[in-house]
């Protein structure tokens, strides 16, 4: 998650309006709908019995989660001018549930920046008005892809959703919605199956953002190494009894910050990429978003990993930058551009490399899994949690050296930004003194304790956020860590984004155990995993507070003690002990905030009707043209069309139009935009990229909205465009 510097300043701004009183003169719609979430119908399905030629069961399902795609902020960049406008690329929760014997475990992988525990204590709620105790927050697991294109507000802290302008009750149910047809759909579909392991390389799909902290760290550790980033991507593909693909799982580290901070369009940006490339890939015919075999793309150790590789430079001047050493002008960002020409360009390339790599091991034989099926998770309050400190060089936990968490608090450097979003003041990273200014403003807001600044050091504290609670906890002090042991391959849930070197530690440290009883080192991290809690760094990394250290939650030695909960995790899955359950944290979703106004009414202008065409495309068309219509439209928000299409793209064949796009695709992009907020009256653009293999033929493009009267009545319509040919 990068934030500029004028996401900082207003949250602090907010905050201060908050805190002196300024809710009394502002509306603060509490929940800001009263609409509770649709949980799918369904019939209770058991498990098939276990054919004994296969060890496990596997259902692998997939749906629609997009949530509302315009006039929300984006969650990610905290930019506040960056709310949607539109869909680029729709998105989609992955689901692969796993069965042995009475062990049940749920893996989902959902598009978005990050989960929530709100969001995962919902799902497991509906999924158990639908199957009773089958699923409960031990054994249902729900990861992020991280993408900084997906509507905001879920996440319920308070300085998560502060930029989104509070919380999205909208994109709230929307999730939720999704996440958990996603479930059901893969509940519905368990088979017998085999699990097979493999592994690649791909390179150029990322760089290291912040190769000066990656320096810190010792050097016959990085020795190990032939790279400042982990270029693995890591999989297991799912084949059913009679041969089949059923599912894929990848893992990979890159940020899903391709699509930059100017994008207006909901985008599952590189790894979306990937995933419907692979999917289309394997399920020839299939529309997009509806396959029969599921490709998830997990985001790995991400947290100084950019896909923006051809680096930083000041917007202006064109020089080099790092925002530490080497810096900008004032009010000139330091900012990384990818490989194409564009965003587009940029999502696509680096999408094409990982599904490419993906593609590659699908090729190869694998290795079948054959172990034993568990799942370990903990919740822990961490400023209490304590461990052994970690020594990296001998790989080992030093026993009478003892460290600690700290209460959560964020460093100066937060508010830097990073080269994939930077602010405009150049505010630097790396810094490590304090600031009268910063100490003044933070002190306002969130004032450390001294026990805080001593355990955080040497990161000068700018929030100490785990001191607030108003209006409801700005950042959990409880968090969860989860550990799936998947027939002798190991994925490690973490809450946050683990740099390189302190994913790489958490490799070695799993591995070690796995070794030691007999096993292949097999492991794969899974980032943004349950809950949000910003970046895991090194100790040595966190002493040079970049923005990723600075960003590290609960202080230096985070790490140390995910490292050994991890260890005690890995020996507790393979010998079958117990874990305890910890203490779970409270929901605040009912007593959160928002200023997020609602859809008042949408109206037509005079003379007109919603649906009508206020431009048509061209008569005719040649392959790589952009054709597009504009229609009288009405607010998305009104309704979301989850499993359909607010614009679709069709076809005449044999006297009957149909449907070859729709707005999940690559090729389509829906935009809106407002006309008169007094008035409410918007348009709607359907743009469709006509591809090089189109099929000579008589096209059209159509639109589908809903508008809401002044009561609150929605009307549906749909129109479409006069016919085209294409040649």
């Amino acid at each position: 998650m990068a934030i500029p510097l004028t996401g900082k300043l207003v949250m602090i701004f907010i905050t201060l309006a908050v805190i002196g009183g300024l809710t009394a003169v502002i509306v603060l719609l509490v929940n800001d709908t009263t609409e509770e979430t649709e949980i799918p119908t369904t019939t209770t399905s058991t498990t098939p019995d276990p054919d004994p030629g296969f060890l496990y069961q596997v259902g692998v399902g997939i749906a629609d989660m997009t949530g509302p795609c315009v006039e929300i902020t984006f969650m990610g960049y905290a930019e506040l001018g960056q709310s949607g406008q539109g869909i680029h690329l729709r998105q989609f929760a992955r689901t692969f549930i796993f069965v042995k014997g009475d062990t049940r475990v749920v893996l989902v992988n959902a598009e978005i920046l990050a989960v929530g525990f709100s969001v995962r204590r919902q799902v497991v709620k509906n999924l158990q008005e639908l199957y009773g105790d089958m699923y409960s927050l031990r054994n249902v697991i729900i990861t992020g892809t991280h993408t900084h294109s997906g509507p905001g507000g879920h996440l319920v802290d308070f300085l998560l959703d502060i930029s989104i302008l509070g919380f999205s009750r909208e994109t709230y149910d929307a999730y939720i919605a999704g996440i958990t047809r996603s479930i059901v759909n893969a509940h519905n579909n368990i088979v017998p199956a085999r699990l097979l392991f493999g592994k690649t390389r791909v390179t150029n799909a990322q760089m290291n953002r912040s190769p000066f902290s990656y320096e810190q760290n010792p050097p016959e550790e990085r020795a190990r190494y032939d790279k400042n980033i982990d270029d693995e991507l890591t999989q297991v593909r799912i084949v059913k009894s009679d041969g089949s693909l059923h599912g894929v799982m990848n893992w990979f580290s890159v940020h899903a910050t391709s699509m930059n901070m100017s994008n207006h369009l909901v985008s599952s940006d590189n790894l979306g990429y990937a995933a419907l490339k692979l999917e289309a890939t394997l399920n020839p015919g299939r529309a997009t978003g509806k396959p029969t075999i599921v490709a998830g793309f997990f985001a790995s150790s991400i947290g100084d990993a950019s896909p923006n590789t051809r680096g930083a430079r000041c917007e202006f001047s064109g020089i080099e930058c790092d925002n530490q050493f080497k810096i900008c002008d004032l009010f000139e960002r330091c900012i990384s551009s990818g490989p194409g020409q564009n965003m587009y360009d940029s999502t696509r390339i680096i999408g094409e490399m990982v599904y490419k790599g993906a593609l590659e091991v699908l090729s190869k034989p694998g290795e079948e899994l054959t172990g034993e099926l568990a799942v370990v998770h903990q919740f822990m309050d961490m400023p209490l949690e304590t461990a052994p400190r970690y020594d990296p060089i001998h790989r080992t936990f030093t026993a009478n050296e003892t460290v600690e968490g700290c209460v959560p608090a964020l460093g100066y450097s937060f508010a830097s930004g990073t080269i994939d979003g930077a602010n405009i003041l150049n505010i630097t990273q790396g810094t490590i003194t304090n600031s009268t200014l910063w100490d003044a403003i933070g002190g306002i807001v969130a004032p450390p304790t001294e026990d805080d600044v001593a355990c955080h050091a040497p990161k000068p504290i700018l929030l100490a956020t785990g001191r607030v609670n108003f209006p409801v906890p700005w950042h959990s002090r409880v968090i969860s860590l989860s550990l799936i042991y998947l027939g002798d391959f190991v994925i490690v849930g973490i809450p946050g984004e683990p740099t390189t070197m302190a994913g790489r530690r958490m490799k070695d440290v799993v591995s070690d155990v796995l070794v030691s009883r007999g096993l292949q080192p097999r492991v794969a991290v899974s980032g943004l995993t349950n809950e949000y809690i910003h970046y895991v760094s090194t100790f040595e990394e966190y002493q040079v507070q970049r923005y990723e250290a600075a960003s590290t939650l609960f202080g230096p030695h985070t790490l140390d003690i995910f490292l050994h909960k991890l260890r005690q995790f890995t020996l507790a899955a393979i010998e079958g002990s117990a874990v305890a359950a910890g203490p779970e944290p409270a929901d605040h979703a009912d007593s959160a905030l928002s200023v997020i106004l609602p859809v008042v009414m949408d109206t037509a202008p005079p003379g007109t009707s919603f649906g009508d065409v206020i431009e048509q495309p061209p008569e005719h068309v040649r392959s790589g043209d952009v054709v597009e219509a504009v229609f009288v439209g009405a607010n998305p928000r009104n309704d979301l069309l989850q499993e359909s299409s607010h614009i679709t793209v069709e076809r005449l064949e044999l006297g009957q139009w149909v449907t070859i796009a729709t707005d999940a695709d690559w090729d389509t992009k829906f935009v809106w935009q407002r006309e008169s907020t007094l008035l409410g009256t918007s348009a709607a653009r359907a743009q469709w990229a006509v591809p090089r293999d189109v099929i000579a033929a008589p096209h059209r493009l159509r639109y589908r909205g809903a508008a809401r009267s002044v009561r609150g009545h929605l009307t549906r319509f749909h129109a479409a465009s006069r016919t085209f040919s294409v040649a």
